[in-house]
């Protein structure tokens, strides 16, 4: 939790500023009550009109004061707040950029999701409470019991004598209702987990009639949630009906002994002081009543630090090594590569061994689920070997930093990640200092030029977040053209072609070969008429690499490609 509270020293020359218009705000407050203490004691009782008036102006003045003082305070606090939550949202993004996928995994997207708003959103809260009320409480509380004592010692006992139990009943509600802020917040990330599945299989979910299933789901989930936030706030419920039961109860008190001391003449005290020492317990007890509410959100506020300081205290992504000014040939060669996913009880890959030559075109064929992708992110560095090593230009990928093997590979992954924005601006993410030129070539070569000069704005066209204005073909090639503008020594192409038709792909792969001659192709494909023409096949099957060779080798020898070849084609050579 201090870890990320320090962010608010980012606004330390602020934070005193907002504090110094709040305490003068609240001496403002302080001081209405003495003032109209005068006005019943010198003013009404004397019949002095024109002290009235005067004593009037001073209190309007004093309002005014007041009111402008905490209009600049809260605004500064606003802002303060503003640009701390700012910097959390900044702070978990960036992290979240740098974690491993086992850490991405073991968190999950809709956790992340929870973490960067509703987390933050609380921390916030607290936030403005340490740049406004931390400084109002005890200048409310102390300033109005100083103030009270200064009128009448014994009324202003009263109003003590009421203190402790507010504050002990505070710090019993405030123990038992962490633990339900905590549950109530899995569920949260519960409710958006299912979510994100509904919306994305909401195809599937209708097909196979499953709407009430999912409606059950996200309703258990629901009545969990609300269960533990019901229970936490009837408990902070409790705090207001008592507070106010405490401060009725003692003004009542104040008033009759007040009244009883004025009777019998046992002392000085007058009906000013009385009005003046019932607003100041008034005053001391909404100091109280916003320091409970602030004792009862610490527990919500810490469970929402460790749950970002789980984001900010992974480890991510180590890559102390340097980077380097390498340009790979294109070789690349597994050494009995094996790699097992966290908490796998199987290896993913297992004993891979391949050597690929500069320039070849090598294509990976396997069922799902054989481990083809696998390989792709062992390639990137996006996960490493558990055992054996994978080597670039005889180089292992443990002394090579993970950008300087990035930079020499242009990737296509299976899933087409299209961004907001312009359809150039997608394409330059692969180069950002390509030229006209160089975009549209990449456009010609990934087929995509017909379907941007059916556009009035052309590349400029704005797409929406992930593409959805595109069709699934349309995403595909505008994820080629990004991998090709970047024109790297290798490039992998994992399962890109599959929204793809025939004829599109046969035309693609034909300029893409003139464009990447000399290059090395990894294709990671399902379609054997994709993979039939490669330099080198690799079938991949249970994460074993089985065979390797040309099609017609293995055909000839090859059972596990045989057969995916005869289902594809059925069985014609």
């Amino acid at each position: 939790m201090k870890k990320i509270f320090k962010n608010l020293l980012n606004y330390k020359n602020r934070i005193p500023v907002a504090l110094f218009f709040m305490t003068a705000a609240t001496v403002c407050e302080l001081l209405l009550p003495t003032i109209m203490s005068e006005i019943v004691d010198k003013g009404i009782y004397l019949s002095d009109m024109e002290f009235i008036k005067r004593n009037c102006l001073y209190m309007f003045l004093v309002s005014l004061a007041g009111l402008v003082t905490v209009i600049i305070g809260r605004k500064i606090t606003a802002e303060i707040v503003a640009g701390f939550c700012c910097d959390l949202r900044r702070m978990v993004f960036s992290k979240v950029n740098t974690m491993t996928f086992g850490e991405m995994n073991e968190l999950g997207t809709a956790a992340l999701i929870t973490r960067s708003t509703h987390d933050t959103e609380t921390l916030g809260w607290i936030a403005s409470i340490f740049c406004g009320n931390i400084i109002t409480i005890p200048v409310l509380f102390i300033g109005g019991v100083a103030l009270s004592l200064s009128k009448d010692v014994l009324l202003s006992l009263i109003l003590l004598f009421f203190v402790p139990i507010v504050f002990v009943v505070v710090i019993l509600i405030g123990r038992k209702i962490e633990p339900l802020w905590q549950i109530a917040d899995e569920f949260i990330d519960r409710q958006n987990d299912i979510m994100r599945e509904r919306l994305r299989g909401i195809r599937v979910i209708r097909a196979f009639d499953k709407e009430a299933h999912e409606h059950e789901r996200i309703s258990e989930a629901t009545r969990k949630m609300a269960m533990n936030i019901i229970k936490s706030n009837v408990s902070m419920g409790i705090i207001a009906p008592l507070a106010m039961f405490l401060l009725n109860f003692s003004v009542v008190l104040i008033v009759y002994i007040g009244a009883f001391r004025m009777e019998t003449g046992a002392s000085a005290v007058s009906a000013g002081d009385i009005f003046a020492v019932i607003q100041y317990v008034t005053l001391v007890m909404t100091s109280i009543m916003n320091a409970a509410f602030v004792i009862v959100m610490i527990p919500h506020a810490k469970v929402a630090a460790n749950r970002i300081g789980e984001v900010v205290s992974a480890e991510g992504y180590d890559d102390k090594i340097p980077e380097e000014a390498l340009e790979f040939s294109g070789s690349v060669v597994f050494d009995n590569v094996s790699f097992k996913y966290d908490g796998a009880t199987e290896p993913a890959v297992s004993n891979v061994s391949f050597e690929i030559k500069p320039g070849q075109k090598v294509s990976v064929i396997g069922g799902t689920g054989s481990g083809k992708s696998t390989l792709v992110s062992l390639m990137l560095c996006f996960r490493m070997p558990t055992e054996g090593k994978i080597i670039y230009d005889n180089r292992s990928t443990d002394t090579l930093s993970h950008k300087t093997v990035r930079k020499n590979i242009s990737c296509v992954l299976q899933n087409s990640a299209i961004y907001s924005g312009t359809i150039k601006d997608n394409i330059l993410m692969g180069k950002p200092d390509a030229t006209d030129e160089e975009i549209r070539e990449a456009a010609e070569i990934s087929e995509l030029s017909d379907f941007i000069e059916g556009l009035d704005d052309g590349f400029d066209h704005e797409l929406n977040q992930s593409g959805k204005n595109l069709s699934g073909g349309q995403r595909q090639r505008l994820s080629i053209a990004r991998a090709v503008v970047k024109n790297a020594p290798i490039y992998i192409f994992d399962d890109s072609f599959s929204a793809l038709d025939f004829l599109t792909e046969s035309r693609l792969r034909t300029k893409l070969s003139k464009k990447a001659a000399g290059k090395t192709q990894i294709v990671i494909t399902q379609r054997v008429t994709s993979a039939m023409n490669s330099d080198l096949i690799l079938v991949m099957d249970n994460g074993f690499l089985v065979d390797s060779g040309k099609h017609t080798e293995l055909l000839e020898r090859c059972k596990i490609y045989r057969e995916i070849y005869a289902s594809q084609t059925g069985g014609a050579k």
